[in-house]
């Protein structure tokens, strides 16, 4: 199996398109990559009636390379706002790029064109990509066969594979959550990719990076959280989807090459900060009973590795995270700049492991203390269980000590906790 076998020039004769698909790719600095997306659209056996490129604020020339590729098309049409796209007049172009203002994450820039795909495209599905995929030729038309065979689902995740490894899996679409633990898994990672299985798979949640939305249950459930920023946006879209009574599932057969993280790199300080704020407010959002457990296991498992390697800054990122989340700090970070987002905050640090036995071992018990004293020293300012949709600045310092009383769901009586931060 290779990426290459979707490139445009390939079978183009056969191509038809999908009236009731509106695709909608998120750009952001990396034009190559969605011009990339675009192509293997384009040379699908059935292409998207309509593709809405939505770029999140880039700070390059990404516009203005996404106009000049389009510039010698007919169906291009380009808006520079989303006031004018969403109310102005309609466009017949299959192609339409949306220049948003700023980079307001993931769900911003998706939830906007989605928005587009419904209320001025009138789309039967949303087909969100990722810009750093490549899709193979069918993946649309086996998607489609599942939600057409399965009128339940509201969304259908495809069979992700390594774009620099194209035999193996990234995740079978998603995977299952593990409250208890902090953690989603990704079935299948790292498997030899099985592009025969042909029976849908039933998931706990699925991969951002390749969704097919049903229209009917976007309506019903809503748009995307935009106050997680990056990361666990679309899980928490899942989780949503599947208590109002919609189920998910992956197409195996259809395949989607990813690049991942290629936006803000990964294992870096900046995907850190996001992927433990954000999944703690997860947890506590949806499954507070599990909270205690769930927070000091992860305290310990993103903690303790960056003690035993020495990557202080990944550690810093961890123990800020933990911090805002106790904070209430939702949305982007007022710590993240643009330039830091520009520069991928750090992403390409390296920071050299040791591996003297001493050092691990002190590592690991100061882990265990510093994670047992987040715990307990903070947990006096646990969040409400639902976060507010508006994001609050940058947490001011806690200074003295005070008694809470705690309720969550289900429980009978408030448990009171005094603290001194």
């Amino acid at each position: 199996m290779s990426v290459l076998s979707v490139r445009p020039h390939e079978r183009n004769e056969e191509r038809q398109f999908s009236a009731r698909v509106v695709a909608v790719i998120l750009n952001w600095n990396a034009w190559p990559d969605t011009i990339a997306c675009l192509e293997s659209l384009l040379a699908s056996s059935q292409v998207p009636r309509r593709i809405v490129i939505c770029d999140n604020g880039s700070a390059d020339d990404s516009v203005e390379r996404i106009k000049a590729w389009g510039r010698g098309r007919s169906d291009f049409a380009t808006f520079g706002s989303a006031e004018e796209a969403l109310e102005g007049p309609v466009t017949s172009a299959s192609i339409v790029l949306l220049a948003l203002p700023h980079n307001g994450g993931y769900a911003y820039g998706n939830n906007i064109g989605m928005r587009y795909a419904v209320e001025r495209a009138d789309a039967e599905f949303v087909w969100i990509l990722n810009n750093d995929t490549v899709v193979e030729r069918d993946a649309l038309v086996h998607m489609l066969d599942v939600a057409d065979s399965h009128p339940g689902v509201g969304m259908v995740g495809a069979q992700l594979l390594r774009h620099d490894a194209p035999d193996r899996v990234q995740a079978m679409g998603g995977g299952y959550i593990i409250p208890v633990l902090c953690h989603d898994t990704q079935l299948g990672g790292g498997n030899k990719a099985t592009p025969e299985m042909r029976a849908p798979i039933p998931l706990d949640h699925l991969v951002g990076a390749s969704l097919l939305v049903r229209a009917a249950a976007l309506r019903d459930v809503g748009y995307i959280d935009e106050t997680y920023f990056l990361y666990r946006e679309e899980t928490d879209w899942c989780i949503r989807m599947r208590r109002a009574g919609w189920k998910l599932y992956c197409c195996p057969s259809a395949i989607v090459w990813h690049k991942q993280s290629h936006s803000i790199g990964f294992k870096s300080p900046l995907h850190d900060y996001y992927a433990v704020r954000n999944m703690l407010r997860l947890v506590w959002k949806f499954y507070p009973i599990a909270a205690p457990t769930a927070f000091l296991y992860f305290a310990v498992r993103c903690i303790a590795p960056k003690l035993v390697r020495l990557e202080f800054a990944r550690l810093l990122a961890v123990l800020h995270a933990y911090s805002d989340f106790f904070s209430g700090v939702a949305g982007r970070s007022s710590h993240h700049t643009d330039q830091m987002l520009v520069r991928s905050y750090v992403a390409g640090i390296g920071v050299r492991p040791t591996w003297r036995p001493s050092l691990r071992a002190a590592g690991i018990a100061a882990a265990l203390l510093i994670s047992g004293a987040a715990l307990w020293g903070d947990a006096g300012r646990l969040p409400a269980a639902r976060p507010p949709v508006a994001a609050r600045p940058a947490a001011a310092s806690h200074r003295h000590a005070r008694t809470v009383s705690l309720k969550a769901p289900g429980l009978t009586r408030a448990v009171s906790v005094r603290f001194n931060p």
